[in-house]
């Protein structure tokens, strides 16, 4: 075979078909990447929010929940998740003054004080993942 003045082996002809085959996969794959990430078929984001400490929530979709230290009296905070209100499952524990955790849809949740309605210097914040 020969194109121009070049001789072309049949295994380069082979090679440069299977190279426009994945070129044209890698096109078809990139417009469905661009369709999955787009936001207009999703529906509105929750904004992120403050969370009261011994306060039970469910979560409507997946989340982070934070507790950090930032002035005040100290505590002993666990992030508890499960299916029943209130929650059971211990998930994390305060570490160096910071806690975090990811709930799923339909679970409640709780960061819960070894004294409940004590004044604490814990933030918390729920921020919704999708």
């Amino acid at each position: 075979m020969t194109r121009g003045d070049d001789v072309v082996e049949p295994r380069d002809e082979a090679l440069h078909a299977r190279i426009q085959q994945l070129e044209g996969r890698v096109e078809q794959l990139t417009g469905l990447l661009a369709e999955l990430t787009s936001d207009r078929d999703r529906p509105p984001h929750e904004p992120r929010f403050p969370a009261a400490l011994d306060t039970v929530y469910q979560a409507k979709t997946f989340g982070y929940v934070s507790v950090y230290f930032t002035t005040g009296r100290t505590a002993r905070v666990r992030l508890l998740v499960g299916p029943q209100s209130p929650p059971t499952t211990v998930v994390a524990h305060i570490h160096d003054g910071f806690l975090g955790g990811v709930v799923r849809p339909g679970e409640f949740w709780l960061a819960a004080t070894h004294k409940p309605g004590l004044r604490t210097g814990y933030e918390c914040v729920f921020t919704p993942l999708f």
